[in-house]
């Protein structure tokens, strides 16, 4: 039976931080049965884009400043790595850590600045045997998994084991969205990447997390805790258990227990920390859910057809909208062009990865979902 450990956390003071900190690490076997002396371990944060740690699209700086101290106390290295969506180079990597808060971190850990790749191969990968990683994680003598728990607008939830996608350099998730168009393919994609790693640990920041249209334009969220396991599937188990969300509704984790890396329950955990069932949020938005219930629903025989009709689409707001083309840029499918310095997007091409909702820097592009929907999702709840 696997273990996660849930404490609860009540804001990002280093004090509160370093306090729930110890009881993840006293849960689930102590810091050194994880970090040992020499060892050089690498931190890898949620820092999809530039966003202000207020925003609740990116692991707390705090947190991460908490655990890079007692990675040095241990007498380990820390180095902070990740690939944001779009350019990877080391003028946007200074530019995302400064906003991100990642420059406060000070002298206990590193910030990494190398943009090289490497290939690794996933002997247990579904879709991909070989997949590309930046080469500061397979350098790590541990790799310490630090999501966000957000919502996400294609794929449901991110936490844990999608977090991992942050591993793959810059422009090149693009084609990892491009090839696996499919919920069920896309997921497994993100489950072998995640293989072709295995963080030896995860510590999951829900002090706040994000609800509706996450993964970067939602709301924050207070749920009040701070979640450490082992199994990075386990993880995210409980955080579902958090904001009320069935295991089998997020496609990533169905995937995940019909390929045996995921319990089907909580119950298969043992939980340590606080009682669960208190401190669950209630209401807690996740919009993508009513989605996937109405595409099931549709996705049979002869009302097959009606499915393009309810998918969701990116809608441009052009009165808000700056002009500076990420989106276009972004995009997988290379259906978006840019028209007096506006965006527009041919619909009967997009593959509704909502990448250029996710990246845009100012919210600017909202995702529209039909009316059918939530018609279908209380029919089928």
């Amino acid at each position: 039976m696997g273990s996660v450990s849930i404490q609860r956390c009540a804001d990002y003071s280093e004090q509160n931080i370093a306090e729930a900190l110890e009881k993840c690490f006293n849960d689930i076997g102590g810091v050194e049965k994880y970090i040992k002396p020499g060892m050089k371990v690498l931190l890898k944060p949620n820092l999809v884009m530039k966003k202000d740690p207020a925003e609740a699209a990116t692991t707390h700086p705090a947190l991460i400043k908490v655990l890079c101290g007692i990675i040095r106390r241990v007498g380990a290295s820390a180095i902070i790595a990740d690939s944001p969506g779009g350019v990877y180079s080391e003028k946007v990597l200074k530019s995302l850590y400064a906003v991100c808060g990642m420059s406060k971190v000070g002298e206990n850990a590193i910030l990494n600045y190398d943009t090289s790749s490497v290939d690794i191969d996933v002997p247990d990968g579904k879709l991909l045997k070989k997949v590309t990683i930046i080469k500061p994680l397979a350098d790590a003598d541990l790799v310490i998994n630090l999501p966000k728990l957000k919502t996400h607008g294609q794929m449901v939830y991110t936490g844990a084991v999608k977090n991992m996608f942050g591993a793959v350099p810059g422009a090149l998730k693009a084609e990892y969205h491009f090839r696996m168009q499919n919920y069920e393919d896309f997921a497994d994609a993100l489950i072998d990447i995640f293989l072709s790693i295995k963080p030896g640990l995860t510590i999951m920041d829900a002090v706040y997390g994000m609800e509706g249209e996450g993964p970067t334009a939602g709301t924050p969220r207070y749920i009040g805790a701070l979640l450490a396991g082992e199994n990075a599937f386990e993880v995210d188990l409980a955080a579902l258990k958090l904001i009320k969300v069935k295991p089998g509704s997020v496609p990533l984790i169905k995937q995940a227990i019909r390929r045996g890396l995921c319990p089907e329950d909580i119950n298969s955990i043992k939980i340590f920390g606080g009682n669960i069932d208190e401190m669950v949020i209630d209401n807690f938005n996740v919009p993508g859910l009513n989605t996937l219930r109405a595409i099931e629903f549709f996705d049979k025989g002869i009302i097959k057809f009606a499915i393009n009709r309810i998918k969701p689409k990116p809608v441009f707001n052009h009165g808000k909208c700056v002009g500076c083309g990420d989106c276009m840029s972004v995009c997988p499918a290379g259906v978006i062009r840019m028209n007096d310095g506006k965006p527009s997007a041919d619909l009967s091409k997009c593959i509704r990865c909502f990448c250029c909702q996710e990246l845009c820097p100012i919210k600017a592009i909202n995702i529209k979902r039909s009316s059918i929907i939530k018609l279908i999702s209380g029919r089928t709840r």
